[in-house]
């Protein structure tokens, strides 16, 4: 059993995106987002549905949700996936 490291929503959804979007950020964007400032809408990072799915799995495997590539249309941006997450983690 391996102990899971816990990191803030914030940077989860940092991660997924490093693996369902690569290229997506340059340094300015990734301050930028990190700190807060910038809520990128998921429909403009044009993810194919394996994207999307390797997003959900990262995800989940950073904080334990469990997200769905069908719910990521609903959801429809970063900043609401991080409240997602949040609201799951209690």
């Amino acid at each position: 059993m391996t102990q899971q490291t816990k990191i803030s929503p914030r940077q989860a959804v940092f991660e997924a995106l490093k693996v369902a979007a690569p290229g997506t950020f340059d340094e300015a964007l990734r301050r930028s987002f990190m700190a807060e400032e910038l809520n990128l809408s998921l429909a403009d990072l044009h993810m194919d549905s394996l994207a999307e799915m390797e997003f959900c799995i990262a995800i989940e495997l950073s904080t334990g949700v469990t997200l769905l590539p069908s719910e990521l249309a609903g959801l429809a941006s970063t900043d609401a996936v991080e409240l997602r997450i949040r609201e799951t983690q209690g």
